[in-house]
C-alpha cells in the first residue's frame, strides 16, 4: 500500500505541474491535430479516379519502322570482313527500306567514326556481331551473339519528355534502372500502346532487332516457307483495375515527417520537465525520503503515456474517418 500511495502522490505532483501550464498543454494536444488538418486539406484537394476495368492495350507490328523519317538513316554493321554479315545487313536494309549500309572492321572503328565524322548522325543503329570471323566465307556460328548500338539520346522523344526537370525524361535509355525514379499509380505510360519511355519502339529498336533476327534465320535457310508466313506483333501486358490517387505518393514521404513534427514539441517538454526537476534537486530530496527510483520513472512514463494517448487517439480518428468525398486520409 505504501508503494501505491507514493505512486499516486507522484502522479498527482506531475499532474499539478502540467495543470499550471495550460497554454503548453493545449499546444501539445493541438499541434498534432494541426498537422493532421494539413493532410485532410490536401486529401480534399487531390482528386481520386477509379478505373474499375482492366487496362488492355492494342497490339502493334514491328515489321516496319514506326516513323517514316527513320527510313532516311543508314545501318552500320561490324565486322566488315564477312560475307554473311554483309548479307544480313543488306537483308535488314531492304526489309526496313533504309538508305544504305556502312561496314566497319571493328567496333572501335565504328566508335571513332561516331566521335569524329559528322556523317555518323545519319546512322540509325549498328549491328555488332561478337563472333570473330577468320575469313570472308565463314558461316554464322550455331549460337549467334550480337548487340545493337543506338544513339545515346533518343531522337524522337516528345518535347515534354526532354526536360531535365522531369526525373523520368527521355534524355537517355535508362538502362541502369529497372523502374522509373518516381512511380505513379496505375500502369506505366498509361496511354501508350507501345510502352512509351524510353521509346524502344518509337526509336526503332524493336523493329531493327526483329529485322536482324529474321535476317539471321534467313541466312541459315533462305527458302524457309514458315518464316515467310510468320507475322510478329507485340502487345503490352494488361493492367488490372486500379485507383489513380496521387495523394498516396504524397503521404508516403510526408506522413512520417508530419508525425515527427507533431510530437517534437511534446518530446522536448518531456525532456525539459525531467531535467528541470533534477536541476532543482527535487528528485534527490524525494530519494532521501525513501522514494524508489523505479517509482519516479514509472510515474513520469504513465503520465506522459496517458497524455500523448489523447493526441494519438484524435489523430488516428481524423486520419481514418471519411471527411470528404475523396475518402479518408488513410484509405488506400
Amino acid at each position: 500500500m505504501a508503494v501505491m500511495r507514493q505512486f499516486g502522490l507522484l502522479l498527482w505532483k506531475n499532474y499539478l505541474q502540467q495543470k499550471r501550464q495550460i497554454l503548453v498543454t493545449l499546444v501539445e494536444i493541438l499541434l498534432p491535430l494541426l498537422f493532421t488538418g494539413v493532410l485532410i486539406v490536401l486529401r480534399q484537394k487531390v482528386p481520386v479516379k477509379d478505373y474499375p476495368d482492366a487496362t488492355v492495350y492494342q497490339s502493334f507490328s514491328v515489321s516496319s519502322l514506326p516513323n517514316e523519317m527513320l527510313n532516311r538513316f543508314q545501318l552500320a554493321f561490324v565486322p566488315h570482313n564477312s560475307s554473311v554479315v554483309r548479307q544480313v545487313a543488306e537483308d535488314v536494309r531492304g526489309k526496313l527500306e533504309l538508305s544504305a549500309v556502312r561496314g566497319f572492321d571493328t567496333e572501335e572503328h565504328f566508335e571513332d567514326f561516331v566521335r569524329n565524322d559528322p556523317l555518323s548522325a545519319k546512322v540509325l543503329a549498328a549491328v555488332v556481331f561478337e563472333h570473330q570471323f577468320n575469313h570472308d566465307d565463314e558461316p554464322l556460328p550455331l549460337k549467334v551473339k550480337y548487340h545493337l548500338r543506338f544513339s545515346f539520346t533518343p531522337r524522337f522523344a516528345p518535347v515534354k519528355e526532354r526536360s531535365e526537370l522531369n526525373p523520368n525524361s527521355d534524355l537517355d535509355w535508362h538502362t541502369l534502372s529497372l523502374y522509373p525514379l518516381f512511380q505513379m499509380p496505375g500502369p506505366r505510360e498509361q496511354h501508350c500502346n507501345d510502352g512509351g519511355t524510353p521509346g524502344y519502339y518509337r526509336e526503332g529498336f524493336l523493329t531493327v532487332q526483329h529485322a536482324v533476327d529474321q535476317a539471321i534465320m534467313r541466312a541459315y535457310k533462305a527458302d524457309s516457307s514458315l518464316l515467310k508466313q510468320t507475322r510478329v506483333v507485340l502487345s503490352r501486358f494488361p493492367y488490372p483495375a486500379f485507383i489513380y490517387d496521387v495523394f498516396v505518393l504524397a503521404i508516403q514521404n510526408q506522413l512520417p515527417l508530419l508525425l515527427v513534427l507533431s510530437f517534437t514539441y511534446i518530446s522536448l517538454n518531456i525532456v525539459r520537465s525531467v531535467v528541470q526537476e533534477k536541476e532543482r534537486k527535487l528528485k534527490e530530496y524525494m530519494k532521501m525520503m525513501g522514494l524508489s527510483n523505479w517509482l519516479h520513472w514509472s510515474a513520469w512514463f504513465l503520465m506522459f503515456f496517458l497524455f500523448i494517448s489523447i493526441s494519438v487517439f484524435l489523430v488516428t480518428l481524423l486520419l481514418c474517418i471519411r471527411v470528404s468525398p475523396n475518402g479518408a486520409v488513410l484509405t488506400h
